[in-house]
């Protein structure tokens, strides 16, 4: 069997084709996905530098001071601005802050564009009697193919695959 007109026109049609629906837009798909996982940072210490002291008008209890200093505190502040919020942890022992970490949340969603597009393969099916040059054309999960078998019987093939997985 020999290659006819019509074949190499089928060919050439669906190549035409194939290019001509590559060059339009893309159809753009948007996902929205909610991403509010936590960044911890951790700070080992922190040293501030103060030469002025202001003392209460009131007499000082010195006791207390000293009970204070002694004391561990823990710190514990959350602030939230304009979709992200700020997780502030520590503690103060004997006028040190020590233990400081912040952890910074993103409540705000991210998108994800993701464009769905044309796109046309050339391959070639090679096997016992069947050489078959193919052309495939591709749209989101679906391809569809046509080739000519060179040797052996001489027609036309068709294909159409779906796409099962991505990774």
């Amino acid at each position: 069997m020999q290659v006819k007109w019509y074949h190499i026109l089928i060919v050439a049609a669906f190549l035409l084709l194939g290019w001509h629906l590559g060059h339009k837009n893309p159809k753009v798909v948007v996902e929205t996905i909610y991403d509010h996982s936590v960044d911890t940072l951790y700070v080992d210490s922190i040293i501030y530098d103060t030469d002025t002291l202001i003392l209460p008008p009131s007499p000082i209890d010195t006791n207390a001071v000293i009970n204070d200093y002694y004391r561990k505190r823990t710190v514990d502040t959350t602030i939230t601005v304009n979709e992200v919020k700020i997780k502030f942890t520590g503690s103060l022992y004997e006028n040190n802050l020590s233990n400081l970490q912040f952890a910074v949340q993103n409540l705000k969603p991210t998108q994800v564009v993701n464009e769905m597009k044309w796109s046309l393969w050339g391959g070639a099916s090679v096997g016992n009697q069947i050489f078959a040059p193919s052309a495939d054309l591709q749209y989101a999960n679906h391809e569809l193919g046509v080739g000519y078998n060179l040797i052996g019987d001489n027609q036309l093939i068709f294909s159409y695959k779906y796409k099962i997985w991505e990774n």
